[in-house]
């Protein structure tokens, strides 16, 4: 079979010829475990990981069945070759379209109103209800610890260098690093809860300061990449990773482009797709980017 769209992240790391086996199997998906890479196998009807590719309903159904964890896979020549109990399922990975999901940086020089146009977006869907994170002050100042940070990488962006180079700043960034710690990890699930408020806060973060002021994207990313390790699951620490390496889902992809092109009318559907991932992710991960626009709700 060949795959409906394919994100340019898995096939970068996937080059070559690789040996693997399928790590997890979900109700309409699985991940397979290539070489230490986590593919991820979707449907068309979910929106494409960044981690992997997407296949037609009806395909997914048959191969879905027909794997469990363990079975193992093989990559040669751009086609996966999966060993289920059924046969053998092969996915032409090459032959299928690619999707670039990089973050792209906000083109614009001006800010002003896009904090505002997110926030009133946002607000009626009450996100702190919904999300996963324990309901203590803790989890809802590390949040506004976040959002400060970003706020500071505003200034710098912006090109206040003293606002940026502050006391207040220096303080923003070690409050940071705090809030990154207590969020690694933090939650129940495949993914907890405060994985998916970093990979969203992190989002956002690029979207807006990774061109006019990488210096703080960078701490960003140091920080997370310094606390994730050995601390959370696996299927975490791969999505940390891509997000690290500034990719992202193709659901906030879309949501980004209406953002960038002020098309107001079309947040509440794209944003409603994020919402919808996983329990509690898609809210989760919208907190996060709400606290890089700093629209904390």
């Amino acid at each position: 079979m060949i795959p409906s769209l394919v994100s340019d992240y898995a096939l970068r790391r996937l080059e070559g010829c690789r040996m693997g086996s399928v790590h997890s199997t979900f109700a309409t998906s699985f991940n397979i475990d290539m070489d230490g890479f986590l593919l991820h196998v979707g449907s068309v009807d979910a929106p494409l990981s960044c981690l992997g590719l997407s296949i037609a309903s009806d395909e997914m159904e048959g191969l879905r069945t027909s794997v469990e964890p363990g079975d193992r896979v093989v990559l040669h020549d751009g086609v996966l070759r999966i060993y289920g109990c059924c046969g053998i399922g092969e996915i032409d990975i090459c032959a299928a379209p690619a999707r670039v999901c990089n973050v792209p940086a906000f083109a614009s020089g001006e800010l002003a109103g896009i904090d505002s146009l997110l926030f009133y977006a946002l607000e009626p869907l009450d996100l702190p209800a919904r999300c996963g994170l324990p309901d203590e002050p803790r989890s809802r100042r590390v949040l506004a610890e976040l959002a400060r940070y970003s706020a500071i990488c505003s200034c710098g962006a912006a090109g206040d260098a003293q606002a940026a180079s502050s006391t207040r700043a220096c303080a923003a960034r070690r409050a940071m690093t705090a809030a990154v710690d207590y969020l690694v990890g933090r939650g129940l699930g495949l993914t907890p809860s405060g994985d998916d408020v970093l990979c969203g806060y992190g989002t956002g973060l690029r979207f807006l300061c990774s061109a006019t002021y990488p210096d703080a994207w960078n701490l960003y990313v140091r920080t997370v990449r310094d606390v994730a390790p050995a601390k959370t699951t696996r299927v975490s620490e791969a999505y940390l990773e891509a997000m690290c390496e500034g990719y992202t889902n193709a659901d906030y992809l879309d949501l980004l482009d209406a953002i960038q092109s002020d098309k107001s009318d079309d947040l509440p559907a794209l944003i409603e797709t994020v919402l919808n991932v996983g329990h509690t992710s898609g809210a989760d991960s919208l907190l996060g980017f709400a606290a890089a626009f700093c629209c904390l709700l």
